[in-house]
């Protein structure tokens, strides 16, 4: 949740700063300058993505086993028998689809 307020928050205020200064910048200052509010924008939907994905998670209980079921990035829905969560919060790009 941190990331994706983090991620708005640098959208609007890279965009404040560069509209309050548009005239002051040359024409190649405006394009870098847009780099920053589009990065952010990127940034946001993938933080967005994530967020929900972790929203999506619940835990069923089906012939005595475990599963854990969440709406992946894609938007498919996936299932596994260990805690997802792990992977998610690591940095090994797994997916924790339990494969």
């Amino acid at each position: 949740m941190f990331e994706l307020v983090f991620c708005i928050l640098w959208t609007l205020v890279s965009t404040a700063l560069i509209l309050g200064n548009l005239d002051g910048l040359s024409g190649w200052e405006r394009m870098v300058a847009l780099l920053f509010p589009l990065g952010g924008l990127f940034a946001t939907y993938s933080a967005w993505l994530a967020w929900r994905r972790c929203k999506s998670l619940r835990i069923e209980t089906l012939d005595g086993a475990t599963w854990y079921v969440w709406i992946e990035l894609d938007g498919s829905k996936r299932r596994s028998t260990k805690d997802p969560r792990a992977d998610w919060d690591s940095d090994g790009g797994g997916d924790g689809s339990g494969d």
